[in-house]
């Protein structure tokens, strides 16, 4: 094998398993060496645990973020079970390179990773990228079992490095976007090439090179319609990521990959992973208008912001299969709010939130707990908020500052170094971030919001079953006007 792409196992390690078996970026670079005439394939090590899918409403949030107990035992035991199985697949694809996929608090299962691929062949380059490696470059090639980093987009210079490798040569300084190290240890990095201008050219997410996804059992895909967001959340670093750009592809593009997915695997829901799928109404109502036309009786789930959403569109959303949205809260402070420059007040919120479930639309809305500039006070807030706003299930949050984003930047450099990646996640019941609250006051604080949002799931369970009669009633009545001839209009008669 030319190339072997893995993300690393995170979830599992903590008992949780997944929805969809892959990740975007690795499908669409897999895809993109492949047009290119490179073969790829995709490891998401997670699998190797085997543990059965779950949806939202299955995950135990409390035992997720418990969960960082036990990554924190995988990432130090060199006997784990994953770790023996992901050498057992490195030495049977025998790749010529491997790629891996960063994000910062996966750290310690990247550095395994990189570890494991070395034992196996200290020969094949390891090659790292995504958000973390871009940001840090320097501070990743520190491990001496990483070779590059490509920081930024991945497709332009992840090929140009690999055909590099796979001709023998060693013309480092003509890849754009890498950065490696001198025979001498000196450190170098290119300038990142230009965005691609064009998503639509892209091919379709190479969904078949993933090793060992059986697509019967995980019938959740992904699909992406931008890369970058327009919002300037201070905690996200997906606007400096993308040099604060949205790209969008075509809505017959989409609307090609869909119809590529239904009649390749049996899907059973599509999740749009883009940063906000909702910020350009104009975009979504035409999206919505082609997913009624083509009639792929796809059902779908999306991002949202509570900001630039109405009634009609909710509705038009929900008429085109959309069944879900996902939503960034965050706060119930508007300091706070105004803090991490998240752009929405409590009373839009509030509002919007009324018009998703009257929609009949399901709502899952993210709150974050421990952000530096937070209160005792201003968490209560939030405690507030989610017992009266309208939601059907929230995602809590503990704070973490990322590279790449306004917060992080604002740290000192003895409080970056001093973070145990081990031991603090998205998912975890450590924060240290927020210096008027103490850490174990943090915690029940952030428990409290567990216990909130898992009497919202209670609540919602309840409410399943009459959900699920209006979603069939719905379809019936779908195929019904489908199925009963068309009443001629005046123009028809004759």
């Amino acid at each position: 094998m030319d190339v072997l792409l893995i993300e690393p196992p995170y979830k599992s390690l903590k008992g949780v398993s997944l929805d969809c078996g892959y990740v975007m970026s690795l499908v669409s670079l897999a895809a993109y060496l492949r047009a290119a005439g490179i073969e790829a394939q995709v490891l998401s090590a997670d699998l190797l645990l085997d543990l059965p899918p779950q949806n939202a409403v299955e995950i135990d949030l409390v035992r997720y973020a418990r969960g960082q107990d036990q990554y924190e035992y995988a990432v130090l035991q060199d006997d784990h079970p994953v770790w023996r199985d992901l050498a057992a697949v490195v030495r049977k694809a025998r790749p010529r390179a491997v790629g891996v996929t960063y994000m910062t608090p996966v750290k310690y299962a990247v550095a395994r990773v990189a570890e494991v691929v070395k034992a196996v062949d200290p020969e094949i380059p390891v090659i790292l990228g995504g958000h973390h490696p871009t940001f840090c470059a320097d501070e990743v090639l520190a491990d001496p079992n990483v070779d590059f980093v490509v920081r930024g987009e991945g497709e332009v210079p992840f090929l140009a490095l690999i055909r590099q490798l796979l001709a023998g040569r060693r013309g480092w300084e003509s890849v754009p976007g890498l950065t490696y190290r001198e025979p001498g240890g000196d450190i170098r990095s290119t300038a990142e090439p230009p965005l691609l201008a064009d998503l639509d050219a892209l091919p379709f997410p190479a969904r078949d090179a993933v090793i060992g996804c059986n697509f019967r059992r995980y019938r959740t895909h992904f699909a992406a319609t931008a890369r970058g967001c327009p919002s300037r959340c201070a905690f996200c670093c997906d606007r400096t990521l993308w040099h604060r750009k949205v790209r969008r592809r075509s809505v017959g593009n989409v609307l090609e990959e869909l119809k590529e997915l239904k009649a390749t695997y049996d899907v059973s829901y599509v999740d749009v992973t883009d940063g906000t799928f909702t910020y350009d109404p104009s975009y979504v109502r035409a999206f919505c208008e082609r997913m009624i036309a083509e009639d792929l009786g796809i059902r779908w789930r999306c991002t949202a912001r509570f900001d630039g959403l109405d009634a009609g569109l909710l509705r038009l959303m929900r008429k085109a299969n959309c069944s879900a949205l996902y939503f960034g809260l965050e706060s119930g402070s508007r300091r706070i709010l105004d803090s991490i420059h998240k752009g929405t007040n409590l009373e839009e919120i509030r509002r919007v939130g009324r018009m998703v479930r009257d929609s009949g639309l399901v709502s899952m809305v993210s709150v974050l707990v421990g952000l530096p500039d937070e209160t005792d006070a201003d968490v209560q807030d939030t405690l507030a908020l989610m017992r009266s706003l309208t939601a059907d299930l929230f995602d809590v949050n503990t704070y973490i500052p990322l590279p790449g984003t306004h917060l992080y930047d604002a740290l000192d450099e003895e409080t970056r170094r001093s973070i145990d990646w081990r031991k603090m996640g998205y998912k975890s019941l450590v924060g240290r971030f927020s210096p008027h609250i103490p850490e174990p006051r943090l915690r029940e604080l952030v428990l409290e919001a567990h216990a909130v949002a898992e009497e919202s799931k209670r609540r919602f369970r309840r409410r399943l079953p009459r959900l699920a009669a209006a979603e069939a009633a719905s379809r019936v009545w779908a195929l019904t006007r489908r199925l009963l001839p068309r009443r001629p209009r005046p123009a028809d008669e004759g």
